[in-house]
């Protein structure tokens, strides 16, 4: 549960946080192909908002973040253009965005639909978000630019 006194952008890096808990929690247990859609989900809204913990803590409101919806490709460029110190086309952090940001935009790792993209490897997707999740925290946790 988030913790109202929080900033906005600490609400969504712990509400991130869980998200990826969860996902690593499934992992323990091994992704079978019956939780596969699940388990990505969960990996790909973690990342969703960790993004936008870093967006939020730039000048954007409530409706702005909502606006930039479940496009992963987007919260990126918008979280480095406010200090997330990630190479958009480079790593394994940029690799599991981009082959998330379909599946994750059109919402078929929510519900039943065919899933046509192909998905990163488990194990690897978890790492590369373990990873964005430490950035995101140093990013706001460094001194803002003027």
């Amino acid at each position: 549960m988030t913790r109202p006194h929080l900033s906005r952008s600490r609400r969504l890096l712990e509400q991130a946080g869980a998200y990826a808990a969860a996902a690593a929690a499934l992992r323990l247990g091994g992704v079978a192909p019956a939780v596969l859609a699940p388990y990505f989900m969960l990996i790909a809204h973690s990342a969703e908002l960790a993004l936008k913990a870093v967006i939020a803590s730039t000048d954007v409101d409530d409706e702005q973040l909502i606006r930039l919806g479940h496009d992963l490709p987007l919260c990126l460029r918008c979280a480095i253009d406010g200090g997330l110190d990630v190479d958009p086309a480079d790593g394994a952090i940029a690799a599991v965005i981009g082959d998330l940001a379909m599946p994750h935009l059109a919402q078929t790792l929510r519900y039943p639909a065919y899933l046509a993209w192909r998905l990163p490897e488990p194990g690897g997707a978890l790492d590369a978000l373990t990873a964005l999740l430490s950035r995101v925290e140093a990013a706001l946790t460094a001194p803002r630019r003027p």
